[in-house]
């Protein structure tokens, strides 16, 4: 498997444990979708497979973690990852199209062609030359999601990335995002709050509890393609519904109730 996770545990403080006993894996080029309530720990799991929350005295990261036989942190420095935060972290000083090619300019491979399909991909061909305090919250995501695609990456990390855009645009984007991962064979690991964002996008479900685990996973087997699915959501979600739609939502409510049932222990204890 591309992406591997055994028994992964991690605490801020021996007093904040976040992530408890996360076993998982993931094949090259597949998507896996991480859902669960509010402060269960998608982010940070993200943050560890990007390498950039290491392990330090002032945390614990316990358990076995690679992306392609390496570590998340010598993954990130061959420069294959790619990262989307939820905020769209523009240069406020650069323009739309210098934000879209600067991780190529960096590198010195700038590549104008691949720059303007980008920004094409994206709508954004009226706005190029715009500054991100000129756009609205939703083309800022846009600009950043184009950015992310710009180095072909092997890895393609997005936490909550379509949270500020319309049904539309959103639409357009998981369709512009099938596409970079049949081009490049991209692994796609997405944290979401939205199921019916999960199951378009993915191929793999992971919901998450209160206390940092994993409360279910769910293959799922489908023959259709993101922009099918897409191109027919309703007649899509009918299909997955009584297989995958209620058992994920049972699921996150259940492991969010956990920590209510424990409070409810306690409290009576």
């Amino acid at each position: 498997m591309f992406l591997n996770s055994q028994h992964l545990n991690f605490a801020y403080t021996e007093q904040k444990p976040v992530l408890n006993d996360i076993t998982f894996s993931l094949a090259k080029g597949k998507t896996l979708a991480i859902v669960g309530a509010s402060g269960c720990g998608k982010s940070t799991l993200l943050r560890i497979l990007s390498g950039i929350l290491p392990n330090t005295n002032d945390n614990s990261l316990q358990g076995d973690i690679s992306i392609d036989n390496l570590s998340p942190d010598q993954y990130r420095q061959t420069g294959k990852l790619a990262f989307m935060f939820q905020e769209a972290t523009l240069m406020p000083h650069l323009t739309v199209k210098q934000n879209i090619e600067l991780p190529l300019t960096i590198k010195a491979n700038t590549n104008e062609q691949k720059t303007n399909n980008l920004i094409k991909s994206v709508g954004l061909e009226e706005y190029s030359n715009y500054l991100p305090k000129q756009l609205s919250g939703g083309m800022k995501t846009r600009v950043a999601l184009a950015r992310s695609f710009s180095t072909n990456p092997e890895l393609l990390l997005l936490d909550e990335p379509f949270s500020a855009l319309d049904i539309a645009w959103k639409s357009k984007l998981y369709v512009e995002l099938e596409k970079l991962r049949e081009e490049t064979d991209t692994s796609v690991v997405v944290v979401t709050h939205d199921v019916q964002e999960a199951l378009l996008l993915a191929d793999h479900v992971i919901v998450m509890n209160s206390f940092g685990g994993i409360e279910t996973q769910k293959e799922i087997k489908s023959d259709y393609s993101i922009t099918q699915r897409v191109n027919n959501i309703s007649g899509y979600m009918n299909s997955v519904y009584e297989s995958y739609m209620l058992p994920i939502q049972d699921a996150i409510i259940n492991g969010q109730n956990r920590k209510n049932e424990k409070q409810d222990t306690l409290h009576i204890a």
